[in-house]
């Protein structure tokens, strides 16, 4: 048998070490696996943060021990996004956005995205800890603020909440995510036209949710997928205090069919169902048609 003598990793300028050393699915002292070698270096490319990743076995002076090579190239993980143009759906928009992938080189993600258009106004602030406090749980939390102009539905809808997150690896491909999420929902300008469901929907509530998601992941790229399928389930359930209470299910999937190297052809969709627990789904709860899934019409 072969077994792993050390572990050395070249071209991180940035980006330390253990960042790295944290998604390899072999230890130094281990028995050589190429399986496990292989799934390493897909893990290390689904970071984003290298344009370049390969990994190989160099002989050693002993015959039953090997040393592997981690080679990295980085690549740019700050972005700087400014936006304008117009909307048949919100009018003339602008936006910006603020982002490192990778901050101080620990692998932490932090956000901030602005946008303002004809109807719709926007506000979120980001962060996520890929291992907190050096375990394999990535932590995270949300600020949000969102104000929007339903002409179609004849009234205004001012959103602010705060989420906290948290994720963890129940195997090498299947992921389980938490959720928790209070969010101060008002309902506003409500016309005289309006339905009469919204018309009792106006005014102010306080949601208290969890929410649970459980995927499994075989594509070979997290960003740019080749082959390979995904199939995740979300359920959410608003009740634990606040003025909402309801259940909500969500079921997507996606497969991949490479047709050469840069064309991959995608089936992709998804379903959900929410039903009121002792009153009615709000109508901001509800589900709607249109966006990027399913072009929708007035």
């Amino acid at each position: 048998r072969v077994f792993i003598d050390r572990i050395e990793i070249i071209g991180n300028v940035r980006t330390l070490d253990e960042v790295i050393r944290r998604e390899f699915r072999l230890a130094e002292g281990d028995p050589f696996n190429a399986a496990k070698l292989q799934r390493t270096q897909q893990r290390i490319q689904n970071l984003g943060y290298f344009s370049f990743v390969n990994i190989a076995p160099q002989p050693t002076a002993d015959a039953d021990k090997v040393r592997i090579v981690v080679e990295v190239e980085e690549q740019s993980t700050g972005e700087l996004t400014f936006g304008i143009g117009f909307s048949t759906s919100d009018g003339p928009l602008g936006q910006i956005g603020l982002r490192e992938r990778n901050l101080l080189g620990r692998g932490q993600d932090l956000r901030l995205d602005l946008s303002l258009s004809g109807r719709r106004s926007l506000i979120t602030l980001r962060f996520t800890e890929p291992y907190f406090r050096g375990k394999p749980l990535a932590a995270g939390f949300d600020l949000y603020h969102t104000e929007t102009d339903r002409d179609e539905s004849s009234f205004n809808e001012r959103r602010t909440g705060f989420s906290l997150r948290m994720g963890y690896d129940l195997a090498e491909y299947t992921r389980q995510s938490w959720r928790y999420n209070i969010e101060y929902t008002d309902i506003y300008d409500v016309e005289s036209d309006a339905s009469f469901a919204i018309m009792q929907q106006a005014g102010e509530t306080l949601s208290s949710s969890v929410q649970h998601t459980i995927s499994y992941d075989r594509r070979d790229n997290r960003f740019f997928p080749h082959e390979g399928y995904f199939v995740s389930w979300t359920t959410e359930v608003a009740g634990l205090g606040g003025d909402v209470r309801y259940l909500s299910n969500e079921l997507g999937a996606g497969y991949y069919i490479p047709f050469g190297d840069d064309v991959t052809l995608e089936f992709a969709g998804e379903t959900g169902v929410i039903q009121g627990i002792g009153q009615d789904v709000r109508v901001v709860d509800a589900f709607f048609v249109g966006g990027q899934n399913l072009r929708g019409f007035a």
